[in-house]
């Protein structure tokens, strides 16, 4: 049991510090799960659980459309 709460305070530790580091810009969002060992889609649910609002900017969501679907202004 001892060795099960551990393992949980670790987790918990990590998750912490990886949103610590995301909401304020020093990792990605990808890198911050990674950091933590879980996956994109949680540590987007875990950011949004403590309010921590997203680093993902409407400039971001441009560049990524842009490259996505190539830069259709120019046809």
């Amino acid at each position: 049991m001892v060795k099960k709460l551990l393992g949980k305070a670790v987790s918990d530790r990590k998750m912490v510090q990886a949103a610590s580091r995301y909401s304020v810009g020093k990792v990605t969002l990808g890198r911050a799960a990674e950091e933590a060992g879980i996956s994109v889609r949680e540590m987007m649910v875990y950011l949004r659980e403590r309010k921590i609002p997203s680093q993902y900017s409407l400039e971001d969501l441009e560049h990524d459309m842009k490259a996505y679907y190539g830069n259709r202004e120019s046809r």
